[in-house]
């Protein structure tokens, strides 16, 4: 029986009233030098300035992140005090992995619906390049308690057992349940459905092709803001970086088939993955099996930020916002940690049950592509599970019509707002339900259905 969830403030509709984002920025490159509150202060005074709204008018921030920084503890309320909105908007930052993005748009909803809020903004952001190595275990060995300490026995510390140099993206890229790096799910994920290499790098051409072309005729450029990033007049960022410089995989499309199979390079290769997470592959091992997941069939580490005004319809229209799209409504799923991928699939479901559509109604879909064999593997799941041929829509180019993930890049919290603003590009298309999908570490999926305004 489906839950009778209520997605409007009695009667009054959710609606975007503005979108925009940085370009996408490959970890260690061009946007790397700024924080990720820098870059989400960066998309909120843009998209309030496109909009022409007031910031008189924000009564709320909420902000996705993951890999929040000490340096802006609560990002929302320091990119709210930054971007001189009133002192007394609510400002909150939420974390939910990778759908943290999409996380602060229900939340921002949550709060419209029950009249805390009226015109909130919305920033997805995040730094890969700027989140830290540290020393695990310091502060509590006498002897490295403190920064003067620690500098004084810095001689010391690769012999004191007790402290861990720790590389906080690895780490943040770790199951802590399963002990299962997100592209070992990937992994488990294609050999559970019986994926091929053949099948993910096809997918993954396509994907960047998409992205690539979609880039170059300019469909992004209304909602993209290019970001300076050095002195010299070039250094600007104004397309997705890792697909601009990708081209030659574009066009040799066999450069995927050359690229390492991760699990070939694993301790313990394809076997000691089998031997670990048998369960959840649901088979046992034979010598004939090949790993397929490589660093081309995987999405980049990334850098980015994107910003969306959320409020009522009647609001919107009070204040002369333009209405980019409404909102159906969402769901969330849970899968095994070990299949987090394949949440993608299961959220959907949950958002279609939790509107009351059918998979046939929504006419685009956008599904995240953390890695080819989770979002394709997704789609099988839809087809076999659920008896929704959801790989036909690929093939017919209702799936990732503008590119995805592979392609465009994944600066983590920021996904959520970019999957939303490739869903306002597919309702300008002539779709009337566009619907996004997200999976995330630990194994949850969040899904989002945007309605033609």
């Amino acid at each position: 029986m489906a839950k009778k969830i209520k997605f409007d403030r009695d009667g009054d509709r959710l609606v975007i009233a503005g979108a925009v984002r940085t370009p996408v920025g490959q970890a260690g490159s061009a946007l790397s030098g700024k924080h990720s509150f820098e870059l989400g202060s960066m998309v909120v005074e843009e998209v309030l300035k496109r909009a022409k709204l007031d910031k008189s008018k924000i009564d709320g921030v909420v902000a996705g992140e993951i890999g929040q920084s000490s340096k802006a503890p609560n990002a929302a309320r320091v990119i709210s005090v930054k971007n001189d909105l009133p002192l007394n908007a609510s400002a909150i930052t939420v974390a939910n992995n990778c759908v943290s993005g999409y996380e602060a748009v229900f939340e921002a909803g949550r709060r419209i619906i029950t009249g805390e809020n009226d015109v909130v903004v919305v920033v997805g952001e995040e730094s890969m390049s700027n989140f830290p190595i540290y020393l695990d275990g310091a502060k509590h060995n006498s002897k490295t308690a403190n920064v003067d300490k620690l500098k004084a026995n810095w001689a010391e510390v690769p012999n004191m057992p007790d402290i861990k140099l720790i590389d906080g993206v690895a780490e943040g890229l770790n199951d802590p349940i399963r002990d299962a790096m997100m592209f070992a799910t990937a992994e488990i994920v294609a050999q559970k459905l019986g994926l091929s290499r053949e099948e993910l790098d096809k997918y993954a051409h396509g994907s960047y092709k998409k992205a690539h072309d979609a880039l170059v005729a300019g469909k992004y450029d209304k909602y993209l803001l290019p970001v300076k990033y050095g002195e010299k007049p070039e250094e600007v960022l104004d397309k997705d970086e890792f697909v601009m410089g990708k081209t030659g995989f574009i066009e040799k499309p066999e450069r995927f088939a050359k690229s390492p199979v991760i699990y070939e390079k694993m301790p313990g290769g394809l076997k000691g993955l089998y031997d670990k997470f048998e369960k959840w592959i649901g088979k046992k091992y034979d010598e004939a099996m090949k790993a397929v997941v490589t660093l081309f069939n995987a999405c980049p580490q990334s850098d980015g930020a994107g910003a969306v005004i959320m409020t009522t319809e009647s609001k919107a229209k009070e204040l002369g916002l333009p209405i980019l799209a409404k909102i159906k409504g969402w769901g969330y799923a849970g899968v095994d940690p070990a299949i987090m991928g394949l949440g993608i699939a299961y959220a959907m479901k949950q958002a279609l049950e939790n509107t009351g559509l059918k998979w046939e109604d929504i006419n685009k879909y956008e599904i995240h592509e953390a890695f080819a064999a989770t979002a394709l593997g997704s789609m099988v799941v839809a087809r076999d599970e659920f008896k929704y041929d959801l790989v036909s829509r690929l093939e017919k180019g209702d799936v990732n019509p503008n590119g995805g993930t592979l392609a465009i890049g994944h600066p983590l919290g920021a996904t959520g707002i970019r999957v939303l603003i490739n869903q306002l590009l597919d309702l300008e298309g002539g779709a009337q339900y566009a619907m996004g999908s997200i999976c995330a570490g630990g194994g949850v999926g969040g899904a989002l259905i945007l309605e033609k305004a």
